[in-house]
């Protein structure tokens, strides 16, 4: 899986932060309430990336993905802002699809983590497929979320849907 992402989300157990780096994780962190200007700072910065990353001319379908609560919220807000970013600066069709969601609610990877537990597994985040077929020629389906720490659950959003890249805000993972 191909994740596209505008920041580098570095963990402050790993060192001192950065006040460059404290910001992104500040906003990675208000875009799980999805506040204005988390939004605006995101979609900003992820929209020419995606932009550059599609084939001219394709489609892009933005899936949000769900929050360990099952909710499609905040990102939803996400992708509804990337939307508008990437149709003001191209001329590209853009969708929003919701396509997977949860079995049933799990315990957030961020709280395992702040507790020394590992994250979730593929099977454990429990992703379905929600969405029938989605077949459109010449169009990109990318899932968005806030941030990516292992990318664990993007690949269950992908194994659920069978198809489909990533967009985050940050990445702590290797770069993709």
């Amino acid at each position: 899986m191909h994740i596209i992402y505008a920041e580098k989300y570095v963990s402050p157990r790993e060192r001192s932060l950065t006040p460059e780096e404290a910001e992104v994780r500040r906003i990675a962190y208000a875009l799980k309430v999805a506040t204005v200007g988390a939004l605006y700072v995101a979609s900003r910065a992820l929209a020419p990336l995606v932009d550059a990353h599609a084939s001219p001319g394709a489609a892009i379908v933005l899936m949000p993905v769900p929050s360990s609560i099952n909710t499609l919220c905040a990102n939803r807000a996400l992708a509804l802002e990337l939307a508008q970013e990437l149709r003001r600066m191209t001329d590209r069709a853009v969708f929003i699809k919701a396509s997977v969601c949860r079995k049933d609610p799990v315990e957030s990877s961020c709280f395992r983590r702040r507790h020394g537990k590992p994250g979730l597994t593929l099977e454990e985040h429990g992703m379905i497929r929600i969405t029938g077929p989605m077949t459109i020629t010449n169009t990109v389906f990318y899932f968005v979320d806030n941030v990516a720490t292992t990318g664990t659950t993007l690949e269950a959003c992908r194994q659920a849907l069978g198809f489909g890249d990533g967009i985050v805000y940050a990445n702590a993972g290797k770069a993709s």
